[in-house]
C-alpha cells in the first residue's frame, strides 16, 4: 500500500472517530442541560412543593435539628445522593436511629425544604 492510501485512510477514521464522539458528547450535553433547566425552573418557582422520600438515615444532629440521609431521587429536585436535611420539628429525629431505613416528607419551598414527618420502612 502506497503511504499516501494510509494517510488518507488514517485521516479518515479520525475524522470518523472524532466526529461520532463529537455528536454523542453533543447529544449528551443537551440532554443533561435540560434536565438541569427542569431543576432549576422548578426550584425558582418560588412555589411551596412536597415530596415523599425514601432513605437511609446516616447520622443525626440533634444540636443544629439535622438528619444526615441518602435518599433516592426527588422528582424535579435533585438526584440521589446523601446529604443533611433540617428537621420542621425538633422531635422529629426521636423516632428514628442511625442505619434505619426510613420514607420522609420533605415539604418547602427550594432550596428552603425541611423534613415535616418520619417513618422507617420494614
Amino acid at each position: 500500500m502506497r503511504a499516501w492510501k494510509a494517510v488518507v485512510l488514517l485521516n479518515l477514521a479520525l475524522v470518523v472517530g472524532v466526529g461520532w464522539g463529537y455528536l454523542f458528547w453533543g447529544l449528551r450535553a443537551a440532554r443533561l442541560e435540560r434536565e438541569l433547566g427542569a431543576a432549576r425552573a422548578a426550584a425558582a418557582s418560588g412555589v411551596e412543593r412536597e415530596w415523599q422520600v425514601e432513605g437511609v438515615v446516616r447520622a443525626i444532629l440533634p444540636e443544629i435539628n439535622v438528619l444526615v440521609i441518602t435518599h433516592g431521587e426527588i422528582a424535579g429536585y435533585m438526584p440521589p445522593m446523601t446529604m443533611g436535611f433540617r428537621a420542621a420539628a425538633p422531635k422529629i429525629h426521636e423516632g428514628v436511629s442511625v442505619g434505619d431505613a426510613v420514607r420522609f416528607t420533605l415539604r418547602g419551598t427550594p432550596p428552603n425544604v425541611a423534613i415535616t414527618a418520619i417513618r422507617r420502612t420494614p
